[in-house]
């Protein structure tokens, strides 16, 4: 009897500490500041406003790791939302390789009853992405840069595909406000 409690405790101790690493590799590794990542978390990237429901959708990919998925119901407001309009938040991490996103979505979000969202998300869902077309533009730059055109990209979550623009914030990816010079 005893060995069979051993062998149980250890088994849940197995998956407890193979499960701690799967989720850690979301919540405490930052995303890259070179390639595609880098790209992602340059902004929010949004679609084009559909007059007709009344909203656009906004994935918001931040440095640290986390990510935000939600309405936007006035066109240029995309970073106006309410609790209503979040369809998914949590973690996210970027396959360079594969060309996918992989998201936690943090356990709140997973039931899909409130916001009408066409994919039902899971705990680990991929986002596969295409076509992504990204230049930087120099923060303080002489030059005009009017002629670089906006990053877009092709999302495909399960069966649909989403085609995705991105004004670029002011992010600072290399933390350099905090360096003394």
């Amino acid at each position: 009897m005893k060995k069979v409690i051993g062998t149980i405790l250890g088994l849940i101790f197995v998956v407890a500490v193979v499960c701690g690493i799967v989720v850690g590799t979301y919540v405490f590794k930052q995303p890259s500041r070179e390639g595609d990542s880098r790209a992602f978390i340059n902004g929010p990237w949004y679609t084009e406003f559909d007059k007709e429901e009344g909203k656009g959708i906004v994935f918001d990919f931040d440095k640290s790791g986390e990510f935000t998925l939600h309405y936007y119901t006035k066109e240029g407001e995309y970073d106006k939302f309410s609790d209503d309009d979040v369809i998914a938040k949590g973690y996210f991490k970027v396959d360079q390789d594969d060309k996918k996103i992989k998201l936690l979505i943090t356990p709140d979000y997973l039931e899909q009853d409130i916001v009408k969202f066409d994919y039902n998300l899971h705990f680990f869902t991929n986002i596969k992405y295409q076509d992504l077309e990204f230049q930087m533009k120099k923060k303080h730059s002489d030059e005009s840069q009017d002629d670089i055109p906006d990053p877009t990209v092709k999302f495909i979550i399960g069966k649909k595909s989403y085609t995705l623009t991105q004004k670029p914030d002011d992010v600072d990816v290399y933390n350099s406000k905090d360096i003394q010079w």
